[in-house]
């Protein structure tokens, strides 16, 4: 039966119903919150203009990355800067052992070169008379080790020797480094007359032709001292004898044709190394 404590229970209920609802209806999303008040992030400190200036200073006057000496195009390493190469680790170390790579391993050697080559051949021809294995390419800045099997030789053995060697082409590399045919020939391009009789020979092995070629101004083109280089490592002292003592005769019968360059009788040349 209906009585007091039952409408006091049924006004209770509905009382608590009630704040319920209304409880409810206020309370906002957790998601809407990060809406409408989203998080603060500090904010950057920015340096002060005196400070700022010394940045800049300091960017301004930073030196330039250095790139890597040594490339490699797919088909062999090769020397980008010869003289960071040269100080580097990849440089092999000069023969102590050979008393003639000694001797060019002299930085005084390396003064002369400069004087009658462009500077980058001079290091060049310096770096593969001074070392007994190691060396550098003059015409494509290739770097190998003598008796080292180069990737685009090998079509090239097969079409000239029957046994996979070409003597002139190994005979070559030692005397001036150029590491293929196609080198040497850009390298003689300004006297094609003597391709073939200068290729691998030493100056006791040419006949006085070949040398009366070699002393030609040939076809005048820009080799960038190839050239040069070519005819100064027919000699076993790249002719720099000759360059000291222009007085002395060096055409004795133990001795050999010596090539007739003009630029060696430079006058500062001369003085230094009679003042030595």
């Amino acid at each position: 039966m209906p009585g007091p404590s039952n409408g006091r229970r049924k006004k209770r209920a509905q009382v608590k119903k009630e704040k319920r609802q209304i409880s409810q209806e206020r309370e906002v999303p957790h998601e809407l919150l990060r809406v409408l008040s989203p998080e603060r992030t500090p904010e950057p400190l920015s340096p002060r203009p005196e400070e700022l200036s010394k940045i800049r200073a300091a960017v301004e006057q930073a030196p330039l990355p250095k790139g890597p000496c040594i490339v490699d195009p797919g088909n062999g390493p090769r020397v980008k800067d010869i003289s960071v190469f040269l100080s580097s680790r990849f440089a092999a170390p000069p023969a102590a052992n050979d008393p003639m790579c000694a001797e060019f391993a002299q930085e005084e050697v390396l003064e002369m070169l400069s004087t009658v080559l462009p500077e980058e051949m001079a290091m060049v021809l310096w770096y593969n008379k001074s070392r007994s294995r190691g060396r550098v390419c003059p015409a494509c800045l290739r770097l190998y080790n003598l008796g080292d099997m180069l990737p685009e030789h090998s079509e090239e053995l097969k079409l000239w020797s029957h046994d996979g060697e070409i003597p002139e082409l190994e005979r070559e590399k030692e005397l001036s480094g150029l590491c293929s045919s196609v080198c040497f020939i850009a390298a003689s391009y300004n006297y094609p007359e003597a391709i073939r009789s200068t290729w691998g020979r030493t100056a006791k092995e040419l006949d006085d032709q070949t040398w009366e070629f070699l002393n030609t101004p040939g076809g005048g083109h820009d080799d960038m001292g190839l050239g040069m280089l070519l005819r100064m490592s027919r000699l076993h002292d790249l002719g720099l004898a000759q360059l000291c003592f222009p007085d002395m005769d060096f055409d004795s019968d133990d001795s050999y044709q010596d090539i007739e360059v003009e630029k060696f009788q430079q006058d500062s040349m001369e003085t230094e190394c009679m003042s030595t």
